[in-house]
C-alpha cells in the first residue's frame, strides 16, 4: 500500500476510524523502553498511566506520573456534539468523552528527546507502509529529524519554540513514543472553543478568549513578530483551563482526514491525495477568518512546513485510577 492510498480505501472515512487505526495511545509493551525515572524525565507518563498497558508500576510512580500529567495537560470535560460545532457529517448528538490536552504545543526540546531515544529507527512507531519515507524525514543537513534543524539539532534559541518541519507521521510517532495520541478535529475544537451556556451547551466562542479577534492575544500576522515564539507566551490568549496558543503561532496536525463539504448540499470535494486536517492558524496567518476555533483546512500527510506543529492528548477513560493520597507524599 502506498502513502497515497493510506486513507483512500473508501470515499467515507470517519473520525473514529482514523483515530482507531492510526492514533490510539500505546497499549503494547513494545512501546515501553527505559526505566521509570527516564520515562518520567522525558514526560512519557502516558505509558505509565495507560490502563491497557500490562506493565505494573507501584503507587508512588503512578502518583508522580499523575502529578506530571496534570502539570503538563489540561482536563477538557465531556460535551455533546451539536450543530454549532461545525462537526463532520453524522457526528451531531454524539457525546464527546472527556480527555486531557497538552497545555502547550510540543517543543523542539521535547522532540529532541524522542530523537535521542531512537524514535526514527524504531519501526514500532511507524506504519509499515511509510517505512520507505523515513529516509525523507531528515533535517537540512541530512540527519533524521525536523526539516529545518541542522546537524540533528534545533537552534539553541528555539528550544522552547514549537517543533515545526515535521510530517503528520512524525507527529504521530512522537505521540506513540510518549503514550499519547493526536487529538481528533472535534477534540481540538472542543478544547479551543468553550461554550457560553451551562453544562457544556450553548454557543461556542470563535476564539479561546471570546468572540472578538484580539491581535495582542495571539501570534498571527496582525500582531506577532513574523516568526514562532516560545510556547508559553500569549497567556491572555489561553483557554479558561490554561491551554496556550490554540490560535496562532503554528498550525496543528490533528487525527482527522480533511474532507471539504460544499455548503449544505452534501457534496464533498475529492482531492488528488488524502489530506490531514490542520487547525488554529499560525504566525503568518493573514486572514482573521482562518485564525478561529472553527476554521479547518488540510495538508498532505507528508507535508513539512515552518508554520506547522502539533500537541497531544490522552483520553480520560483510558487512564489508571489515581492512587491514594498517601502515594503523593
Amino acid at each position: 500500500m502506498s502513502i497515497l492510498s493510506f486513507f483512500s480505501g473508501s470515499e467515507e472515512v470517519s473520525v473514529s476510524e482514523v483515530v482507531e487505526t492510526f492514533s490510539d495511545p500505546a497499549c503494547d509493551d513494545s512501546f515501553i523502553s527505559g526505566n521509570t525515572d527516564a520515562m518520567l524525565t522525558n514526560s512519557r507518563y502516558g505509558l505509565i498511566l495507560n490502563r491497557h498497558n500490562s506493565a505494573e508500576y507501584d503507587s508512588h510512580v503512578q502518583a508522580l506520573a499523575w502529578v506530571s500529567m496534570e502539570k503538563d495537560m489540561a482536563l477538557v470535560p465531556a460535551k455533546p456534539v451539536d450543530d454549532d460545532s461545525h462537526s463532520h457529517p453524522g457526528e451531531e448528538g454524539v457525546e464527546l468523552p472527556s480527555f486531557y490536552l497538552d497545555r502547550h504545543a510540543v517543543t523542539n526540546h521535547q522532540y529532541a528527546k524522542f530523537i535521542a531515544e531512537g524514535g526514527y529507527s524504531q519501526t514500532d512507531y511507524w506504519p509499515r507502509e511509510i517505512w520507505p519515507n523515513l529516509l525523507q524525514f531528515v533535517d537540512s543537513t541530512g540527519y533524521a529529524g525536523p526539516r529545518f534543524w541542522r546537524n540533528g539539532k534545533c537552534p539553541r534559541d528555539k528550544e522552547t519554540h514549537p517543533v515545526v518541519g515535521i510530517s503528520w507521521f512524525e507527529a504521530r510517532a512522537f505521540a506513540l513514543w510518549c503514550g499519547k495520541r493526536l487529538p481528533t478535529s472535534l477534540e481540538w475544537q472542543h478544547a479551543a472553543s468553550w461554550c457560553t451556556g451551562k453544562n457544556g451547551r450553548g454557543r461556542s466562542v470563535r476564539y479561546p478568549w471570546g468572540n472578538t479577534f484580539s491581535p495582542e492575544k495571539t501570534n498571527t500576522w496582525a500582531g506577532g513578530p513574523g516568526e514562532t515564539v516560545p510556547v508559553d507566551e500569549y497567556y491572555d490568549g489561553c483557554t479558561p483551563n490554561g491551554v496556550y496558543q490554540l490560535i496562532g503561532n503554528v498550525w496543528e496536525w490533528v487525527a482527522t482526514q480533511f474532507q471539504y463539504d460544499v455548503g449544505t448540499s452534501g457534496l464533498r470535494v475529492n482531492f488528488e491525495q488524502p489530506l490531514a486536517e490542520i487547525r488554529g492558524g499560525a504566525f503568518d496567518t493573514y486572514f482573521e477568518t482562518q485564525a478561529t476555533c472553527q476554521f479547518r483546512t488540510g495538508q498532505p500527510f507528508l507535508y513539512r512546513a515552518d508554520n506547522l506543529g502539533f500537541r497531544c492528548c490522552l483520553p480520560a477513560n483510558q487512564l489508571r485510577e489515581p492512587p491514594s493520597p498517601d502515594a503523593f507524599d
